[in-house]
C-alpha cells in the first residue's frame, strides 16, 4: 500500500468518526483512531479549507487549553438518494447528518417493465438536479428490494414481475456521478451506524419488517454482506419445516408468516374485515382490539424463533427492530423481549440476547443511501 492510499484511508477514517460522533475534538479523535497528531491535524485542517468539517466551539477543559470540537457541515457533500421498494419508488437528495432536504415518490404499482421502471428513476432525479443544491451531490445511493448482482436487480418476489434491471450502470451513464446499491435492509442497518441513536451497539443485527422481511449484519460497525451478498436474508430462514410455500422456493420462510402482508392476510382468515389493511390493523392492535393483538402476536412469535437461530450462528450483541411498524413498533419490541425472557437456555447468563427499536420510523432504507455512499466513495480500495 502506498503513501496515498494511506492517506485516503486516514481521510476515510477521520471523516466517518466525525460524521458519526461528533461534536469531537482533535484529541479524541487521535485517541480514537489511533493515529498520530500530526495526521489527524493535517487531515482536518484540509477538511476545514475544503468546507467539509468545522469548528463548533470548546470541550469542557481537564486543565489547560478546552479542546475545540469539530462537526461535520452537513450539506458540503450530498448524496441523490434511491428507494426502490415493492410499494413505493422515492427520491431525494440528503445531506451527511442524514436530513432529508427534498424528496419525490411515485407508486410501483404502474410500473410494468424495465423501460418504465428507470425512466420513473430519471423522472424523479432529474427533478432533484434542479434543486440549487445539487451542485454539491458526490454521489448516487440505491436501495432496492433484492436480490441483487453487480448493481442489477435480479429477480424479486411480489415484484411485478420486474427482473435484470440494470440500475448502477444506467444512473452512472445518465448523471457521470459514482452509484452504489445495496439490498434495502442492509442500507437501513447502515443508517443505524451513521445517523441512528445507537451508538453504543458495534455489531448488531437489524431486521425490517414490511411487505417482506429482510436483515442487515453490523460487525464492528461495518456491514458485512457475506461472499455472495446474501448475508442476513433473515425473512428466508425457515421457521416452520415444510410450511407456507415461498416465492423463493423453499418452504416455512419468516416473511410468509411475519411480515406485514402475511400478518393482515392471517387475520383476514381469522375474521379481520375483508378491506383492512396493515395501518388498521396496527392501529387496532394498539387500542386494544384482541384480534389484532392476536395477530401482533402471532407474528412475534416466528420471529422470535428466527432471533434465536440466528443468535446461535452470530453470537451478536444485539437485534435492531424496524420496517414498517410505525405506531405499533414499541407493542411489537416488548412481545420479542417477553417471548425471549421465558425461553431461557444456559448460556442466557453470559450473554442476554437485547432487543433495540430502530431509531427510525419507516424510512431508515432512504436515508441510510447517505450512509452507503459515504461507506464507499469515502473508503478507498486496499
Amino acid at each position: 500500500m502506498n503513501h496515498q492510499d494511506m492517506n485516503d484511508i486516514n481521510k476515510f477514517i477521520l471523516l466517518k468518526q466525525i460524521a458519526t460522533q461528533g461534536p469531537v475534538s482533535r484529541i479524541e479523535l487521535t485517541k480514537r483512531t489511533d493515529l498520530s497528531k500530526m495526521t489527524v491535524t493535517a487531515i482536518v485542517n484540509e477538511f476545514i479549507s475544503k468546507g467539509v468539517v468545522r469548528e463548533c466551539g470548546a470541550s469542557t477543559s481537564t486543565g489547560g487549553r478546552r479542546p475545540i470540537l469539530l462537526e461535520i457541515v452537513p450539506n458540503s457533500m450530498l448524496t441523490l438518494g434511491i428507494s426502490i421498494g415493492r410499494d413505493i419508488l422515492q427520491a431525494g437528495i440528503i445531506n451527511l447528518r442524514g436530513e432529508i432536504l427534498q424528496s419525490e415518490t411515485l407508486p410501483m404499482a404502474p410500473i410494468r417493465n424495465n423501460e418504465a421502471l428507470l425512466k420513473s428513476i430519471f423522472s424523479l432525479c432529474d427533478q432533484l438536479i434542479k434543486n440549487k443544491l445539487s451542485k454539491n451531490i458526490h454521489g448516487i445511493g440505491v436501495s432496492s428490494v433484492g436480490p441483487l448482482s453487480v448493481g442489477t436487480i435480479l429477480n424479486p418476489p411480489d415484484f411485478n414481475n420486474l427482473h435484470n434491471i440494470p440500475v448502477t450502470s444506467e444512473l452512472s451513464k445518465r448523471y457521470g456521478l459514482p452509484v452504489y446499491m445495496q439490498n434495502d435492509m442492509h442500507v437501513a442497518a447502515l443508517a443505524e451506524v451513521y445517523f441512528g441513536n445507537l451508538q453504543e451497539l458495534s455489531s448488531f443485527i437489524y431486521i425490517g419488517i414490511s411487505s417482506g422481511i429482510g436483515g442487515g449484519i453490523i460487525i464492528n460497525k461495518k456491514l458485512y454482506t457475506g461472499i455472495s451478498g446474501l448475508a442476513g436474508i433473515i425473512g428466508h430462514s425457515i421457521v416452520v419445516p415444510d410450511g407456507i410455500q415461498c416465492e423463493c422456493g423453499r418452504r416455512g420462510c419468516l416473511e410468509k408468516y411475519s411480515s406485514t402482508r402475511a400478518t393482515v392476510q392471517w387475520a383476514k382468515e381469522n375474521g379481520a374485515p375483508e378491506n383492512i389493511n396493515w395501518w388498521d390493523l396496527t392501529d387496532g392492535a394498539v387500542n386494544g382490539n384482541k384480534l389484532y393483538m392476536q395477530a401482533i402476536d402471532r407474528m412475534t412469535q416466528y420471529i422470535v424463533t428466527a432471533i434465536i437461530n440466528f443468535q446461535a450462528a452470530f453470537d451478536i450483541e444485539s437485534f435492531v427492530i424496524g420496517g414498517d411498524l410505525h405506531m405499533c413498533k414499541d407493542m411489537v419490541v416488548e412481545s420479542i423481549r417477553s417471548k425471549l425472557k421465558s425461553q431461557h437456555t444456559i448460556w442466557d447468563q453470559q450473554n442476554e440476547i437485547t432487543i433495540k427499536p430502530s431509531s427510525f420510523t419507516s424510512s431508515a432504507s432512504f436515508i441510510g443511501t447517505a450512509a452507503l455512499v459515504m461507506e464507499n466513495s469515502l473508503e478507498p480500495m486496499p
